[in-house]
């Protein structure tokens, strides 16, 4: 087991300042690389293609930041006590990466979306009992009966959502549309910043 080399920790550290990555963590993933792709740690070049691709910033956008990142060193100790005020700024240590742990529209009735909801759920199971029916006959394709089986999309007006530093957790809204985030379609633990991570 070698030492994850400092240079990969700092790069880590530069993209993501916040919240601080667990090292037992990012041991785990160099250790993985070293052994998935048989690399030696000397062999830096090789390792950073590989780590920056794949262990250190995917794979920590992938993961659950509970399990990856240093609890307490994301968002603010006091959130709830904050009204107005931006978190993630320069003189606060910069943006904070969160996940969202659930989302919503607000903007919306509950009835409407619970209405869309069911809707999608009905056009999906008649498109793949469509497809079984079909079968063999044309490929497993969706037939072309006259049936319109586009699942529809969720209307779009305000979010709400619930983002996690993996410890702590706060209510955000969005204040201007945000375009990478479509309800039914962004999936909870995407990771926000200063962009949108999948």
């Amino acid at each position: 087991m070698a030492p994850v080399p400092s240079s990969i920790s700092r790069r880590l550290k530069l993209k993501y300042a916040r919240p601080a990555v667990d090292p037992a963590w990012l041991q785990a993933c160099f250790d993985w690389v070293l052994e998935e792709h048989q690399l030696q740690a000397w062999q830096i070049d090789e390792l950073f293609d590989l780590v920056d691709s794949q262990a250190s910033s995917a794979r920590f956008l992938s993961s659950d930041l509970a399990d990856s990142a240093i609890a307490g060193t994301g968002l603010p100790e006091r959130t709830a006590d904050l009204k107005k005020e931006r978190i993630a700024n320069k003189s606060t240590g910069g943006p904070i990466l969160c996940q969202i742990t659930a989302i919503t529209d607000i903007g919306h009735s509950a009835f409407s979306l619970r209405n869309v909801r069911q809707t999608r759920i009905d056009k999906a199971d008649m498109a793949g009992l469509a497809v079984e029916a079909e079968g063999v006959e044309n490929g497993g394709a969706v037939p072309d009966d006259g049936e319109d089986y586009t699942i529809p999309r969720y209307p779009r007006a305000m979010l709400r959502m619930v983002l996690s530093d993996g410890s702590r957790t706060l209510q955000a809204m969005e204040y201007r549309h945000i375009a990478g985030l479509q309800l039914g379609v962004t999936p909870l633990g995407c990771k926000v910043c200063d962009s949108i991570f999948w």
